[in-house]
């Protein structure tokens, strides 16, 4: 139920919405990922495509901001764990 939700709203061009949904959903791989909760990270890793067709970590990256780019990077780091597109 919930992967309609998002997907709703990206068809919808509610785009706010989505991006606050695919924000929620990348959290949670990257949590899962560095728990070595990988089933759970993929999981949500096979939701990101249905939210946004478009994902790319790099583009992602664009939209993050962190004050200290470590905290960036281990942020992201849980999304490469997962082969997420990187560009």
């Amino acid at each position: 139920m919930r992967q309609v939700g998002r997907l709703a709203n990206y068809m919808l061009k509610r785009y706010g919405e989505a991006v606050r949904l695919l924000d929620e959903t990348t959290s949670r791989i990257s949590a899962y990922a560095q728990t070595g909760q990988l089933e759970e990270a993929r999981k949500e890793a096979a939701e990101v495509p249905r939210i946004n067709p478009g994902f790319t970590i790099e583009g992602y990256k664009r939209l993050l901001v962190f004050k200290d780019p470590m905290d960036l990077e281990h942020r992201i780091d849980g999304l490469h764990k997962k082969g997420l597109p990187e560009s």
